[in-house]
């Protein structure tokens, strides 16, 4: 799958600075939905190199929301680089090429390097909906979500909740760092409260977040960039 990402710009000065908060997140939830699968889909922009990649996200009410993609075929990444609502969108991001400011910038690149660990983990988690099925079909059982790449967790029922048992320190000095750690979270919980416990059982290499049971239908939640 590919991965997905906004640039600095579009974040600030778009989906956070210009759009209503509920027309932002729509258009991330549209973003994700589409390019996880399809990252080259969409009507070809006119007059700006890239190619870019129209992205309409309309809502009720006759809001007409329009953004525009580019896909980084080298990095297999697809970028969001600017969304607003329809009328003189386009004109908007030509005048953002004039300068190349509609383009990931060498910090949105070195940003999304950076993050290639965490991203590796929510993706491991997030494809361990088999281990998910297990650990709800045999409660009280340890069952592995994955040892090898990164993360080493399992999945445990007991009554009515989730745990999940993250091992946080390793051979050869891995350790797995406090982002890496919340990205676990957030691929296996979504935005819900979570609580970190500790079992009878308790494993010192371990931390132990406690959720409510996700259901398997609808998991793994959705990916959250805002």
């Amino acid at each position: 799958m590919t991965d997905l990402a906004i640039t600095a710009r579009c974040l600030e000065q778009d989906l956070l600075g210009s759009l209503a908060p509920e027309v932002a997140e729509h258009v991330v939830e549209v973003f994700v939905e589409r390019r996880a699968e399809n990252p080259e889909g969409g009507e070809t922009m006119a007059r700006v190199g890239g190619p870019l990649r129209k992205l309409h996200a309309d809502l009720s009410g006759g809001r007409s929301v329009r953004a525009v993609t580019w896909y980084d075929r080298g990095r297999d990444v697809c970028w969001l680089l600017a969304a607003g609502m329809h009328e003189d969108f386009y004109e908007y991001v030509e005048e953002l090429a004039e300068t190349d400011a509609h383009l990931p910038t060498a910090a949105d690149v070195a940003n999304f390097e950076a993050d290639a660990p965490v991203r590796l983990m929510s993706r491991v988690v997030r494809n361990a909906k088999s281990a998910l099925d297990e650990a709800l079909r045999e409660p009280g059982k340890d069952v592995p979500v994955t040892e090898s790449p990164p993360p080493k967790a399992y999945f445990r029922v007991v009554d009515d909740r989730l745990w999940v048992r993250v091992v946080m320190y390793g051979r050869q000095g891995f350790t797995l760092t406090a982002k890496q750690l919340t990205a676990i979270q957030a691929a296996v919980f979504g935005p819900g409260a979570v609580a970190q416990d500790y079992p009878e059982d308790v494993q010192g290499d371990s931390i132990y977040l406690v959720g409510p049971i996700p259901s398997l239908e609808s998991w793994p939640p959705p990916e959250r960039f805002l």
